[in-house]
């Protein structure tokens, strides 16, 4: 299930000699604004430590881990692309079959502005976990983490097995597992955080850690910030529950407009309990999924009769998310301040603060 939903989707047509032409499709990010290129791998992590409760069989959880990174390598052409093949053909398989349209499946094999396999800058990176929404690939948010990256980030998006669709170096696919209990779901998705954590730590220079999550994700970088004080700070990007969590550490949260305090006791509750630096946002003209690499898309693709995006321009909708979250983190990870938290007049007065 794509986006937690089967994610319809149509090209936009013109009629011509009395049939219906459609044009092809293509799909493009924003580049990313920071100083540095932008490095990428996946990194296929085995927790022996951890029994799978969501495997249909007895094995160890196995994740695949996506990082982004600054890269300080000669300039050559980028070579990521938004999915495999394989995955592309998997999810366009279903987006054609939920809305009778005829989408190619290389859809999402379009280039991205990564390098493979680049080697990682010189230095300590701070480090953000990263937490997408229940059933959604984390590729849906390249755009931010690209982009977290190009300004010296090293980020670790989890793609948590059995959540979503995944697929393994060997080939293998795995599907999302049917009618996980919500509690069971998380603490997984929480473990798996921390568990990346470990081996990210093992394996690269490692600064002040971030955890940041979308939708359910955001629920996972609270119960892994709760859990492990080895994170420094987190974000919210829209998602309810919040949970109960009391938290003593900087916290961004960050949503749409139905999270006003006045309109989301949820919301409001949780801002009360949070005892460190804290900032609560809303964005006008945004909706849920505004908050992914969807909004970049509807323009070229009609997605909202089944995810949320709001009014917003989509691009307008990337620049404000990229600008708070890294705002947010260069203050908190770096100590540097930024007249964004401080309501920086004039330049996004989509952007409601909340009392």
């Amino acid at each position: 299930m794509l986006a937690g939903a089967a994610l319809t989707a149509l090209v936009p047509g013109t009629a011509w000699a009395g049939q219906t032409w459609t044009a092809p499709t293509v799909l493009a990010l924003p580049p990313p604004t920071g100083p540095y290129r932008v490095g990428t791998t996946a990194a296929h992590l085995v927790d022996t430590t951890r029994r799978d409760p969501l495997a249909p069989d007895d094995r160890p959880r196995e994740l695949m881990v996506r990082l982004w990174y600054p890269t300080s390598t000669t300039p050559r052409r980028p070579d990521a692309t938004y999915l495999s093949p394989a995955l592309s053909g998997l999810l366009v398989e279903q987006i054609n079959a939920a809305a009778g349209s005829s989408l190619p499946p290389d859809l999402l094999t379009f280039p991205t502005h990564g390098r493979v396999g680049a080697p990682v800058a010189p230095g300590a990176h701070p480090l953000v976990l990263f937490s997408p929404a229940l059933g959604t690939n984390v590729a849906f948010y390249t755009a931010l983490l690209e982009d977290l990256a190009s300004h010296g980030y090293l980020v670790a998006a989890i793609d948590h097995t059995f959540d979503v669709v995944v697929e393994f170096p060997d080939g293998r696919i795995e599907l999302p597992a049917a009618d996980v209990p919500f509690d069971v779901l998380l603490r997984v998705r929480t473990d798996d955080m921390r568990f990346t954590l470990d081996r990210v730590s093992r394996r690269f220079a490692v600064g002040a850690v971030s955890a940041v999550g979308h939708s359910m994700g955001t629920m996972t970088a609270i119960e892994a910030i709760a859990a492990d004080r080895r994170i420094h700070a987190g974000v919210a990007l829209d998602g309810n529950p919040l949970g109960s969590a009391a938290l003593d550490r900087p916290f961004l949260m960050m949503g749409n407009p139905t999270h006003r305090r006045t309109e989301d006791a949820d919301w409001a509750a949780f801002y009360d309990r949070l005892r460190g630096p804290r900032l609560h946002l809303v964005v006008d003209g945004m909706r849920h999924y505004a908050l992914s690499d969807f909004t970049l898309f509807k323009s070229t693709i009609d997605l909202g009769s089944v995810v949320e995006l709001g009014t917003i321009d989509g691009l307008r909708a990337e620049t404000i998310t990229r600008a708070y979250v890294r705002a947010w983190l260069d203050r908190y990870l770096r100590g540097r301040p930024s007249p964004l938290l401080v309501r920086e007049p004039g330049r996004f007065p989509e952007v409601d603060f909340q009392p």
